[in-house]
């Protein structure tokens, strides 16, 4: 493809939100003329998205594995929530990659370079990009999938996570959402296990922790080893696959400028209260699309109006009584209906499945909380 002459649409970043949002256009002929800039120089099985399917995805017959029942522990009990309507499921990168990469690259409107982009000219007739190889390209618009990392202050905290595929003997035969009898130090941050056993003799255990700063992977993964020898025994567990990784867990970075939106974890398609995105994403990219393919500007993520707040209340409440998270998680997932409850985590709940929420949760750190945010300088 001529890449001389300027393009409808630019992408920057071949991530998830990136190639979800060129996997759509790619399912039509009059897709509008797209480069997508990414510079990495080859697609790994490097992730693992999960969440709930509230609304539909091109993707189902890629997911790996589905539960309809989930765990959690703390160390005063266990709480298990089951949803026929909404199974949990697990996506593995590879295959995602898979099918989005050969969407792309058998459309003749698409194209993808191996570049970074060393700057961008935002202006209201169009992007201009200078990639770090010398060339120069020129769109109409452009979508900004780009992560932006940025020093996090309180309330918000980051999630840093380690996760390994095992292979062994008497694995668990539940989903464990949320394991927190793994935390011992609660100032250091918010521990848990997260288990998703999904053939008799495999599952993914992740480490995470929500804290700030963030804590280097490594040491997560150090945590996640010792913990497995503990449980299976030294040697008699074998590691199929790795993953470690940080999120935000905050507000947007940045914002829209002229022809250019943002989006994905750094772009408000990240739940702040949750860490949930792959779902989120996919509601954004069929919204993008559909304005793209009529001609339209496209559109950025959306977080709402609500949500940001009571993300901002219940991140504060966790902030400052972090050895109280297992407490009002055991209490969300005793007290709230569970569709309700799903849907309010995957960021589109009714009024009335926010109320159920909010009821749940004991009212006096959330006031406090409330009162801390809309004070000036009580956050």
């Amino acid at each position: 493809m001529n890449r001389a002459r300027p393009f409808d649409l630019v992408i920057l970043g071949g991530g998830c939100a990136g190639l979800s949002l060129a996997y759509r256009l790619a399912q039509h002929d009059n897709a509008p003329r797209t480069l997508i800039i990414d510079p990495r120089v080859e697609y790994t099985n490097d992730r693992t998205w999960c969440g709930w399917p509230v609304t539909a995805h091109p993707f189902q017959d890629d997911v790996r594995a589905r539960w309809h029942a989930l765990t959690l522990h703390t160390d005063q009990a266990s709480t298990t929530i089951e949803s026929r309507r909404y199974p949990y499921e697990m996506l593995e990168a590879e295959r995602f990659y898979t099918r989005t990469l050969t969407a792309i690259d058998d459309h003749p409107s698409m194209a993808r370079v191996q570049a970074r982009a060393a700057d961008v000219e935002d202006r209201e007739d169009g992007v201009t990009v200078a990639l770090d190889n010398g060339e120069t390209v020129q769109a109409r618009f452009g979508v900004d999938t780009r992560p932006q990392p940025k020093p996090l202050t309180s309330p918000w905290l980051w999630q840093d996570f380690a996760g390994i595929n095992v292979q062994a003997d008497e694995m668990p035969q539940h989903a464990e959402l949320m394991d927190f009898r793994v935390g011992d130090n609660p100032q250091a941050g918010i521990d848990f296990l997260y288990v998703l056993p999904y053939a008799p003799n495999q599952a993914l255990f992740e480490w995470t922790r929500f804290g700030r700063p963030p804590t280097s992977p490594t040491t997560l993964e150090r945590a996640l080893e010792e913990y497995l020898d503990t449980r299976f025994g030294a040697g008699t567990w074998q590691a199929l696959r790795r993953e470690t990784g940080t999120l935000p867990m905050a507000p947007p970075t940045r914002t829209n400028g002229r022809s250019m939106v943002v989006t994905g974890a750094y772009g408000g398609s990240m739940r702040a209260a949750t860490g949930y995105a792959f779902h989120a994403i996919q509601r954004w990219a069929d919204e993008c699309a559909e304005a793209l393919l009529k001609g339209q500007p496209p559109v950025g993520a959306s977080t709402g109006r609500i949500l940001p707040h009571l993300d901002r209340i219940f991140m504060s409440t966790l902030a400052r009584h972090p050895e109280r998270a297992p407490e009002f998680y055991r209490l969300l997932f005793d007290k709230a209906p569970t569709d309700s409850l799903i849907r309010f985590l995957s960021g589109v709940p009714s009024v009335s499945d926010t109320l159920s929420v909010m009821n749940a949760l004991p009212w006096a750190p959330l006031i406090e909380s409330t009162l801390r945010c809309v004070l000036p300088g009580r956050a």
